[in-house]
């Protein structure tokens, strides 16, 4: 079973993706992280998502690390609840999207 997935160009064949697992949000390790004024910059690890080797590097808003770790889950999907603290970006788990989220929090 697989993920079907369309491209915007005509040209383009669709893309047949296996199935790959939906990060665990209670089973997570935070490699690293950096606060930078109110935002704060995470690299987690969920140990049974496969893309990626399951990293994310995810951008909160008006959130400490200790608050962050409180919660006791960690999505890394966006969510409207208000009861629930959601990353406002998630970059490429590269050194390079490292980068990109600690400009993107000094620029804004």
């Amino acid at each position: 079973m697989g993920l079907r997935l369309f491209s915007s160009s005509t040209a383009d064949a669709p893309v047949i993706l296996p199935f790959v697992p939906n990060p665990d949000p209670k089973d997570f390790l935070i490699l690293k992280s950096e606060q930078i004024g109110k935002y704060l910059v995470v690299k987690v690890k969920y140990p049974g998502c496969t893309n990626y080797e399951g990293i994310k590097i995810l951008v909160y808003r008006g959130v400490s690390l200790d608050k962050l770790i409180l919660q006791n889950s960690l999505d890394p999907h966006f969510a409207a609840n208000p009861n629930y603290i959601s990353p406002i970006a998630r970059f490429v788990p590269t050194d390079q999207g490292w980068k990109m989220a600690k400009k993107l929090c000094k620029l804004i």
